[in-house]
């Protein structure tokens, strides 16, 4: 079991009688994993993510400042389950802090969560070797809080729709010439237009008081690439290179601050993308046990937010 653990998951440079030194491998901060965990094998990878934004890329790409901005802390815990040598499944939740000025959310609040199984279409060979190829389909549960929000839209830690995504990923690992691997990762995704969602009052669609009335969310795509660079058995260096665009909301609703004062709302906000780097310093204390640390930052964007994103993750294999 330990063998295949390595083989499959962490993609050690050699097998028992190979004379390469050991190598070990965490993944990188976000491009996942096309080599399939084997059936039996537990992962659990909680992550700790500061994000802070104080500006805006507007609809040509030009970044503006954007006082007093906001700032978000969250902690997001993946658990994957080998259920054979080729399908996993993993569960994901969160909860998240926000606060924006003096402005806070009242505690810490439950973000969206997400159920994802992924089938290894191609796998590498049994000495981590060769390419490995991956599908995975991703649902979305609308667990966050997304509307009725009152005065404190911090309060908001979920878009309030029920969403898929499906995913094609790969990776493969190289061996350089001074002996040191190089593993490369690839990924695209995309995510149909979710359900119409029912907004009551402030919502974390930036809706305003009294506001009755949906939202429909646009189709979503993603693109990343990832490299991790081996040193010796326990450093590794990794960097993430993504691009992720989503399609406009559209808001129709009516709002009235008063039963007297009422306007109709028929707002259809612009799509948005980011493309972000994500330089990381994996740690692997063994085979089983690995700790990344590095940050998220954006570098370009259209109707979005610029943003730093400071990460820390621990990836544990039972």
């Amino acid at each position: 079991m330990r063998k295949s653990v390595v083989a499959l998951f962490f993609c050690f440079a050699a097998t028992a009688a190979a004379a390469e030194p050991e190598y070990n491998f965490t993944g990188p901060l976000v491009t996942p994993n096309a080599s399939a965990l084997p059936g039996g094998t537990v992962l659990v990878e909680p992550y700790l993510i500061y994000t802070e934004s104080h500006a805006v890329y507007d609809g040509t790409g030009g970044r503006h400042d954007a006082r007093p901005g906001s700032h978000q802390w969250l902690l997001v815990v993946p658990a994957t389950v080998g259920i054979t040598e080729r399908l996993n499944t993993q569960l994901t939740a969160g909860t998240a802090y926000n606060v924006s000025g003096k402005d806070h959310s009242d505690g810490t609040r439950l973000t969206d969560t997400s159920l994802m199984l992924q089938y290894m279409i191609v796998a590498p060979r049994a000495d981590g070797t060769g390419p490995a190829v991956s599908l995975s389909a991703t649902h979305v549960f609308p667990t966050g809080k997304y509307d009725k929000l009152g005065d404190n839209p911090l309060n908001g830690t979920g878009s309030g729709a029920s969403s898929n995504r499906i995913a094609l990923f790969a990776q493969q690992k190289f061996w350089l010439p001074n002996d040191h691997p190089l593993r490369v990762r690839a990924l695209i995704a995309w995510g149909p237009s979710p359900s119409t969602v029912r907004i009551d009052g402030v919502s974390s669609h930036g809706t305003p008081p009294g506001f009755q009335g949906n939202a429909a969310m646009g189709t979503s795509m993603g693109v990343s690439a990832a490299v991790e660079y081996g040193i010796d058995r326990h450093w590794t260096l990794a960097a993430d290179l993504a691009w992720d665009h989503r399609n406009g909301t559209h808001l129709q609703g009516t709002v009235c601050p008063t039963p007297a004062t009422c306007s109709n709302l028929d707002q259809r906000n612009g799509p948005n993308w980011t493309y972000s780097v994500s330089p990381a310093v994996e740690y692997n204390f063994n085979a089983s046990v690995g700790l990344i640390v590095g940050a998220q930052l954006s570098f370009a964007g259209h109707n979005a937010s610029s943003y730093w994103a400071p990460q820390a993750a621990l990836n544990m294999v039972f």
